[in-house]
């Protein structure tokens, strides 16, 4: 070594006793993970995860790094109530957070406003023909009517759509 440029007590030359990795910064010298943020946890641009070079910054402090592809990905960096999507609709795991996802499995649905446990999502998988009555969620025939006796305003005919012909029991006939 022969020159210290940011007086930090590591020499500018970095592959030499006591290199320093960042020779223009007084706060940092080494970088053990090779990632470009330096391990001195109270220096600028600090390494959250020194041994790890797929992560550097937590920004929204959950403890999941923002870097998503890397070890612990965080998918939502600046929320701190949520950290995974597992089917990736943009809704979070965590079911006390933020916009959480009612339906972590599935990509296709994610909010239930009912509790039915049917998706509010008319184009997905498992849709609520009956959005906001939790009693009611199918409608086979498709004539308003719920398929679930018990709910209300159930269909007592629910392959037959209002309107066609009924036999004694109220129902189509063949």
């Amino acid at each position: 070594q022969w020159s210290d440029s940011d007086g930090d007590g590591y020499g500018d030359n970095p592959s030499g006793t006591q290199g320093d990795a960042f020779p223009n910064d007084g706060t940092q010298w080494q970088d053990a993970d090779g990632d470009g943020y330096g391990d001195n946890p109270n220096g600028s641009n600090p390494d959250l995860w020194p041994n790890d070079n797929t992560q550097w910054k937590d920004t929204d402090g959950d403890g999941y790094g923002d870097n998503p592809s890397g070890t612990d990905g965080d998918a939502f960096p600046s929320d701190s109530s949520q950290w995974k999507d597992r089917d990736g609709d943009g809704y979070g795991d965590n079911a006390a957070g933020l916009n959480p996802d009612a339906f972590p499995e599935d990509g296709t649905q994610w909010v239930d406003r009912d509790g039915d446990g049917y998706g509010d999502n008319a184009a997905g998988m498992n849709a609520d023909a009956f959005p906001n009555d939790p009693t009611q969620w199918a409608d086979r025939d498709g004539d308003g009517y719920g398929d679930n006796i018990n709910g209300n305003t159930p269909d007592l005919c629910p392959d037959t759509p209002q309107g066609e012909s009924v036999d004694q029991n109220g129902c189509a006939t063949v």
